[in-house]
């Protein structure tokens, strides 16, 4: 008792296996305002403050930070019945760390960030904290997994995970993502 679980899921996002979203993500379903963004449109851009928190309806987004030469890092995806915000920053009333930027026609449902958690909390007050462990677990894991697993091993497990999108997403995109070139990840699709 006490000891917890090392992290085994096979979902990309696998915070959504730690924690219960479904009161989350059907308040969101059931008040969140539809928006649509546009390719290339923001959701959340570098130094701003979150004020919503979306589920992806359709499409997806990518969270994206800027190197000191001015390239993006892609750090993470946000792929339907996912929840799209910059949470970890949010918490703390914190600008945001990264941009989080629409990588296709992307159907979101959208609720004000203060709105959402303090209607969750009234029903569950460890919510917020549950959801910062969870998306802590899902990070360690994601940094373990870039030293355990080869390049290609980490593709299969996103494929696996999201094999209804995966052809959607743009190669330069999920090759930053798993830290190789867009070479060589055409090699590893084949």
């Amino acid at each position: 008792a006490g000891i917890i679980q090392p992290l085994m899921a096979d979902t990309f996002n696998s915070y959504k296996d730690l924690v219960d979203l479904r009161p989350l993500i059907e308040l969101i379903r059931t008040e969140g305002k539809p928006v649509l963004y546009e390719r290339g449109e923001y959701l959340l851009h570098e130094g701003d403050i979150e004020k919503y928190i979306s589920v992806v309806i359709s499409g997806y987004c990518r969270y994206v930070t800027h190197r000191s030469d001015g390239s993006e890092g892609v750090v993470g995806f946000s792929l339907p019945g996912d929840i799209a915000s910059g949470f970890s920053d949010r918490m703390y009333r914190n600008p945001s760390r990264l941009a989080i930027i629409a990588s296709c026609r992307l159907e979101v449902l959208q609720l004000p960030f203060d709105y959402a958690f303090s209607k969750i909390s009234e029903h569950d007050r460890h919510f917020t904290l549950k959801m910062e462990k969870a998306f802590s677990r899902t990070l360690f894991e994601r940094h373990l997994n870039l030293y355990k697993l080869t390049p290609a091993e980490r593709y299969r497990k996103f494929a696996a995970s999201y094999p209804e999108i995966i052809g959607q997403i743009l190669v330069k995109e999920l090759a930053s993502f798993l830290q190789i070139t867009p070479q060589h990840l055409r090699r590893i699709r084949k």
